[in-house]
């Protein structure tokens, strides 16, 4: 079980671009004069978009009971039974998005499980199991909206950190080259 949202989606996406730089600064150099060079950083590019993850799909849940030892009223122990929900929520999208935090936002009331495409989260099986249930999904669906706004905002900043990448790399090679031109022999790449 884990806290929703405590990666700063800031550093996570600052990570991704300088990502994305160094897969562009570790291209073999001769396909900065290829013509297929624009296919090659559009796929660059596709390995660090993100699909934020929204919830979709039928919820449903699995009910079981906890026996443990306790002490009633009096001080005399006793076996306590408890009835829990393990609720299962689906989504579609990226499940790391459920890990990475919005500039502002809001905390979930439990703690969940994260698979690959559905939230599991256990809740007491009483009468606010329902309530519960919406609250949670409310909090965290916020989240994601502000999540995905924030995204959609920093998105441009991808290609020019891509562009960037390329324009310093073709410098590099183009200054190799001018020095290479002046040597007594000659530099293989």
């Amino acid at each position: 079980m884990e806290i929703l949202f405590q990666k700063s989606f800031y550093q996570v996406w600052q990570y991704m671009l300088r990502q994305a730089a160094h897969d562009v600064q570790n291209l073999d150099r001769s396909l900065f004069k290829d013509p297929s060079l624009g296919g090659i950083l559009q796929k660059i590019a596709a390995k660090y978009e993100v699909e934020i993850a929204r919830f979709e799909g039928e919820i449903a849940a699995t009910r079981r009971t906890e026996e443990r030892e306790g002490r009633d009223a009096w001080g005399d122990r006793c076996t306590i039974k408890t009835t829990w929900l393990d609720v299962s929520i689906p989504f579609v999208g990226e499940a790391e998005s459920f890990r990475s935090a919005p500039s502002r936002w809001g905390t979930p009331s439990h703690r969940v499980t994260i698979g690959q495409h559905a939230l599991t989260i256990t809740i007491p099986d009483d009468e606010r199991a329902d309530a519960a249930i919406e609250q949670f999904k409310t909090v965290v669906g916020d989240n994601l909206r502000l999540l995905q706004a924030e995204y959609q905002q920093a998105k441009p900043q991808l290609q020019q950190a891509i562009q960037q990448a390329v324009d310093r790399r073709k410098a590099e090679i183009a200054a190799e080259d001018t020095r290479d031109k002046g040597r007594s022999f000659r530099v293989i790449n």
